[in-house]
């Protein structure tokens, strides 16, 4: 190949013509790293707050080659370019346990760039493990960045890297108090409340101070009163004591038998009088199932203007006992009077029974047909609190109204001058046995009676007997049906004494049989009479 004379010429002086410095800075960041709050605690979650700061390494001022001549830079000039090989840019931290038992939570981090001479601030969320023994350990912040290695005097970069240094972080795990949720219990039931127990240790290795327990439920079926929150005093917690805390705890009727999420934290001073609080525990409970009673109607029909006994048995179907019990009865009707609303059962475990009565009236002006009794169960939990059970809810049947006693005549007729033995069929239509019972019988002219009283000493429901009364009617008594009025009086199973109704006796007065209206007696003293006067008048003669 052949070169012109020209070319070879503008070679040689190109060759000959030296290059314009190429001299520079070189230099690299120096990262540290301090936690300010480096103390750890046992078994709790924090966050730890790293701060990275960028010192800047050494920096020299180098020809990159042999053939570089250097060049003149002012103070500010050399201390421009020694600051951006001291500057790290895209810094990306990652925190590494190392030989702590401490877990990280937090995945790497970005804080951007650190120019030299300032500091980045890093929070990485840690765990320490629950069984972590107290003393200082070392964890690693892995720090991955960009920076330029040396720049020319120019200002262009020369060489541009990236590293990855790994940095100690000292952190401290303290002695302090620690606690765990040992059981929870309660008998509050579905519908009511009652006492939710939890029972606590510290198992850390430090006596808290002051200390008090927080305990809220994260549902609304279950509250402490009317909050959602409630503390009891738990006082200096010494290391593995056990402390029972009592809060009263309600349940809504709308809530199910299962598992509620309640937490629990202690807010304690240390031995230097710092407030500390603990991690947040979590735990659950479970209401009873809601208190249920069983009604058994054995006796429910009541009458219309009569006093008549409701019966029938309650069993309590748990699942708790219920003491001091006591069945309350009720009614919405206006003509329905309950003379004692209250009866007492004692105490009854879950599954047992117990019967109860109650004397009922239903007034003159109410309508037979049907009535609702409510039946409601007052007693005492396990607690000793009181409470009540759903009402229980009965038909009762008001039949029309009916005579206390019905009285009918076997003989009930006599001639109008006459007298006759009445005899009376008396029948008890009540619901129980009555005794003592006097009969009394009025009478208005034309009807008089001789004898008006009866005594009966005892009737039961359904029984019947006769009592006698002697009655008259006078001679001017005409031909028809008259009636006279018999009340009673007597003694009910609850030894009260009572009056009844005055009950109607109708009785026909017939058509004296004896002619000119004398009497047969009064006939038969004539005949005497005359006889005698017959047998004087012939011994006169003789």
């Amino acid at each position: 190949m052949k070169f012109s004379r020209a070319l070879v010429v503008l070679l040689v002086v190109l060759v000959a013509i030296p290059s314009p410095a190429m001299a520079g800075i070189v230099g690299e960041p120096n990262l540290q790293v301090y936690a300010p709050s480096n103390k750890l605690v046992p078994g709790q979650e924090t966050s730890l707050n790293v701060v990275l700061t960028n010192y800047g390494g050494d920096t020299e001022y180098r020809k990159f080659s042999s053939s570089e001549s250097s060049a003149s830079l002012s103070d500010q000039q050399r201390s421009k370019l020694e600051a951006q090989v001291r500057s790290a840019r895209n810094v990306r931290l990652t925190l590494e346990s190392g030989d702590a038992p401490v877990e990280v939570n937090t995945a790497t981090l970005p804080v951007g760039d650190i120019p030299h001479a300032t500091q980045r601030e890093a929070t990485f969320s840690t765990s320490v493990k629950e069984n972590a023994t107290p003393g200082t350990y070392e964890m690693d912040l892995v720090a991955t960045f960009e920076y330029d290695e040396s720049v020319r005097d120019n200002g262009d970069v020369q060489n541009e890297e990236e590293d990855t240094v790994t940095i100690p972080v000292t952190v401290v795990i303290e002695q302090a108090p620690r606690f765990e949720i040992v059981s929870v219990d309660t008998s509050a039931q579905v519908g009511g409340s009652g006492t939710t127990t939890v029972t606590m240790r510290n198992i850390g290795t430090e006596t808290a101070f002051d200390s008090s327990v927080a305990l809220t439920s994260q549902n609304g079926e279950i509250t402490f009163g009317q909050a959602t929150t409630a503390t009891r005093y738990a006082g200096e917690w010494g290391t593995n004591e056990t402390r029972r805390l009592e809060y009263e705890t309600s349940v809504a009727p709308s809530a199910a038998v299962q598992q509620y999420s309640l937490s629990a934290v202690v807010n304690y001073e240390d031995d230097d009088g710092v407030a500390k609080q603990s991690k947040n525990l979590a735990t659950g409970v479970m209401p009873l199932a809601e208190q249920s009673f069983t009604l058994d109607a054995t006796d429910s029909t009541l009458r219309v203007g009569r006093e008549t006994t409701v019966s029938g048995t309650i069993t309590n179907d748990g699942p708790q006992s219920a003491r001091d019990a006591v069945v309350v009865v009720s009614s919405k009707s206006p003509n329905t009077n309950i003379k004692e609303s209250e009866y007492a059962l004692g105490t009854l475990e879950a599954g047992a029974s117990s019967e109860f009565s109650f004397s009922v009236e239903v007034t003159d002006s109410a309508d037979a047909g049907q009535r609702q009794l409510s039946y409601t169960v007052e007693y005492r939990d396990e607690d000793g609190d009181t409470q009540q059970s759903k009402p229980l809810l009965m038909n009762a049947e008001v039949k029309p109204k009916q005579n206390l006693f019905g009285v009918e005549t076997k003989n009930g007729s006599l001639e109008a001058g006459s007298s006759e033995t009445i005899t009376l069929v008396v029948t008890n239509n009540g619901d129980e046995t009555y005794r003592n019972i006097d009969a009394k019988a009025f009478a208005d002219s034309p009807l008089s009676l001789s004898d008006d009283t009866a005594f009966i000493q005892e009737l039961g429901p359904g029984e019947s007997t006769e009592i006698p009364l002697e009655l008259s009617a006078s001679s001017s008594a005409s031909p028809k049906t008259y009636s006279f009025d018999i009340d009673f009086q007597y003694e009910n199973e609850d030894g009260e004494r009572k009056l009844s109704d005055s009950y109607p006796v109708a009785v026909d007065v017939t058509e004296s049989t004896g002619g000119s209206g004398l009497s047969m007696p009064l006939v038969g003293g004539v005949v005497v009479i005359v006889g005698l006067g017959i047998v004087g008048f012939l011994w006169y003669r003789r």
